[in-house]
């Protein structure tokens, strides 16, 4: 497939995906109100938090890992090594939340079963981002909410949820499914590989030293965004309660669906580093990759904030009036990192990852801030300055990071008309 209709496809399937998040938002708002979609933004930080403690195991790594040595020996090894990590940090952080007396919430055992497949399943994807086909990865990461929706939906249907915990028995089962459903892509990928390392093989403790290693440095930068992203909802359930933090997480939501071109362009970005970084067009590449970012960032914001507060009233209920508001309050960061994410991936493609781990850390000291004095005095309002602070602080240390190595003049992060025709450097 050409790297053009690549992209495309790329794109569509993270559209989609985000679309697919975006009815489930609305649904679930619809059907169980604002303190459940609280709740449901809890249990979903719960989780993902698991998920990024298991990526210290291997996590996007495993994108670096196995475009050094795409063979099927190697990528045997490493299933092994991390369907292991992917059942056993769960278990293990669940049943140690349990022995110190600070459980996962009131739906554990959900919590980590959604956290060991989930992780079993981003394992997939970062093994097929490393591939020459790298829309199957974001097929994947379309299929999990595919699954949630369609299962939910069709619950609401036929018998409808009893209970609200019912959903989270849904979401076990749909994501379960989805990593099923994943199983003969990766099988696919591994057909395709040559039978054996091109030098020296790696033993499996090799393998598992390399995962350990270079999952550590690649993961601490997620988790650390992550806190960036999410433990602000910690913060406003303690000082403003549940209702609120199902207004800012459901906000955040609707921001977040604003990355999907930048994250779309990321994607195509880490698996071209990762491939070809000695290709001279590669630098060319990423620049361009950049601005498109910028021009896609800046588009979907001014779209975003011309949204009529009725608009989403009739979508979510009167309820959730203030998420407009809100929404347009986290556009500067919003817009920052998405043009971040192009030097983010540019980074992982090279096995930088302490250059994202150190933007993560700067992003976290004005999070931390947040966390600390604005949300206990101004609640909503202090989440969102807390959250721009963090965003641009961590795009522009990416953002000179990337300059910096590549030597790059500022006119170059400047969008031209070529960009959109096609005809830039570094595409086919």
């Amino acid at each position: 497939m050409r790297t053009a209709s690549d992209a495309a496809v790329v794109l569509a399937l993270k559209g989609g995906a985000s679309a697919l998040q975006f009815l489930l938002l609305v649904l679930t708002a619809r059907w169980f109100g604002v303190a459940f979609r609280g709740e449901i933004a809890l249990f979903n930080a719960s989780v993902n938090l698991i998920a990024l403690v298991v990526g210290f195991t291997g996590g996007a790594s495993i994108v670096y890992l196995t475009a050094r040595d795409p063979s099927r020996a190697f990528l045997r090894r490493l299933l092994g090594a991390s369907y292991a990590f992917c059942v056993l940090v769960p278990l293990a952080l669940g049943l140690g939340s349990s022995l110190v007396g600070q459980p996962l919430g009131r739906e554990a055992p959900l919590v980590v079963s959604v956290a060991v497949v989930n992780s079993m399943l981003v394992v997939h994807i970062c093994v097929l981002l490393s591939g020459s086909a790298v829309w199957q990865a974001s097929l994947l990461e379309f299929l999990r909410p595919l699954c949630l929706v369609a299962l939910a939906a069709a619950i609401a249907v036929t018998r409808g949820f009893r209970t609200p915990g019912e959903f989270y028995v849904a979401w076990c089962v749909a994501a379960t499914l989805a990593f099923l459903l994943s199983i003969p892509f990766v099988a696919g990928h591994y057909l395709r590989l040559t039978p054996a390392s091109a030098g020296a093989a790696a033993s499996s403790g090799e393998v598992v030293r390399h995962l350990l290693g270079f999952g550590f440095l690649a993961q601490a930068s997620n988790v650390v965004q992550f806190l960036n992203y999410r433990s602000l909802f910690f913060a406003l359930e303690r000082h403003a309660g549940i209702a609120a933090v199902g207004l800012f997480s459901t906000a955040v939501a609707l921001a977040e669906v604003l990355w999907i071109p930048a994250n779309s362009l990321a994607a195509m970005t880490l698996n071209r580093v990762s491939r070809s970084s000695q290709d001279p067009e590669t630098r060319p590449f990423v620049l361009r990759m950049s601005r498109l970012a910028l021009m896609a960032m800046l588009a979907v914001g001014a779209l975003a904030a011309i949204v009529p507060v009725g608009w989403i009233t009739a979508l979510l209920g009167k309820d959730f009036a203030a998420v407009r508001s809100q929404l347009v309050g986290l556009l500067p960061g919003v817009i920052a990192i998405g043009m971040a994410v192009i030097a983010s991936a540019y980074n992982a493609g090279l096995g930088l990852y302490s250059r994202n781990l150190l933007a993560a850390l700067a992003g976290l000291l004005l999070t931390g801030l947040g966390f600390v004095l604005l949300v206990p005095r101004l609640g909503s309002a202090g989440a969102i300055i807390a959250m721009n602070a963090s965003y641009v602080v961590t795009s522009a240390w990416l953002m000179v990071g990337l300059g910096l190595r590549e030597r790059v003049r500022l006119r170059e992060f400047v969008p031209n008309a070529r960009d959109v025709s096609g005809s830039a450097t570094g595409m086919p």
